[in-house]
């Protein structure tokens, strides 16, 4: 969702919260995490390491004050980037010959596996299921349960993927995340013939407080998890620098590995939720945007169809040569109070 993440993080009032959570969270497990290393003496390599040591370090104020301050510089450092990393984790890899290779493999699984999905065992065990009902099958209720477990399944591991609307197979991403994101961004406004990237800022802007507030709480969670996932890999690196030469104590590093791959399934969840918002607040707030913009109100489907296309066409790709007329009939309100 590389357009519409970009659209919406300049979009929100809630800076402060949004960056104690997303940045400083993150920062304090790694800071702390390293601190831990540092005391425990594992980089010396001589002897076992002491924990008990590294445990005390947190007992003292100082230590503590100065792990705050670390990980406040740390927050402060790396939060311009967090735009980067989410493309990243989307699956936005550069140009490089190596990159475009793995990408390309990446993305050739996800569509196999996609293509799997919408002809494998969930549509099998669709079809099975509506011949039971119409009388042509006899199933008994285990052996239809069964079916429906599969069937239900296989539909939950498919919502993940750009399915169900054209063009699906250009739109494989290289990372699940990529997918889910992808498509919803294909999905919001769809119906209405808008474009989720080219209006999803505009439609921010005039949306009631409430509604932003949603939104924006579903993308501060989705960045918290992958700036922990990213965060975590990190940690994975240093403990393997601090424990190599420490025989069994380099399964520490399996604690961060861990907590990256639950972060990464997490942020795949929000992901969810960050989309479905999207497209919710497109439902809700797409009039308002006529409103601000002038426009005149359709009065059905498919009058804002017809309306939309046009209306894409001049605000997403800044068109000379759309013409609509405007409606002043409306005075849209001047302040957010009045919304």
């Amino acid at each position: 969702m590389n357009g519409v993440s970009s659209a919406i993080s300049g979009v929100g009032s809630a800076i402060r919260r949004y960056f104690s959570v997303v940045s400083f969270i993150p920062s304090l497990f790694l800071t702390g995490f390293t601190f831990a290393l540092i005391a425990s003496g594992a980089w010396g390599g001589s002897g076992e390491p002491d924990w008990a040591k590294a445990g005390k370090i947190f007992g003292h104020f100082g230590n503590l004050a100065l792990l705050v301050l670390v990980s406040i510089a740390i927050g402060i450092a790396v939060h311009p980037i967090q735009f980067a990393l989410v493309q990243f984790f989307e699956g936005y890899w550069g140009t490089g010959r190596l990159a475009q290779r793995v990408r390309a493999a990446r993305m050739l699984h996800y569509s196999r596996k996609a293509k799997f999905l919408m002809s494998g065992p969930g549509p099998q065990a669709e079809t099975e299921l509506e011949e039971a009902d119409s009388g042509e099958l006899s199933l008994d209720q285990a052996t239809r349960i069964a079916l429906i477990s599969e069937r239900d399944e296989a539909n939950r591991l498919a919502d993940g993927y750009p399915e169900g609307y054209p063009g699906a197979g250009d739109d494989i991403m290289p990372t699940r995340l990529g997918n889910v994101l992808r498509r919803y961004e294909r999905l919001a406004g769809s119906q209405y013939k808008l474009d989720a990237v080219s209006v999803i800022r505009h439609v921010a802007l005039v949306a009631p407080r409430p509604h932003l507030d949603y939104l924006n709480d579903q993308r501060q969670l989705l960045d918290l998890s992958v700036r922990m996932c990213a965060t975590s890999i990190f940690a994975v690196f240093i403990a393997i620098a601090f424990l190599w030469h420490h025989g069994p104590w380099l399964t520490i590093a399996l604690i961060p590995y861990g907590l990256a791959y639950l972060s990464y399934r997490g942020a795949v969840v929000v992901a969810h939720e960050y989309g479905a918002a999207i497209c919710t607040l497109i439902d809700l707030d797409r009039f308002a945007l006529y409103d601000y913009l002038r426009m005149p109100s359709p009065k059905n489907t498919e009058a804002e169809r017809l309306l939309n296309a046009k209306l894409v066409e001049l605000i997403g790709d800044r068109s000379t040569k759309v013409e609509l007329s405007y409606d002043y009939s409306y005075a849209p309100p001047s302040s957010d109070k009045e919304r």
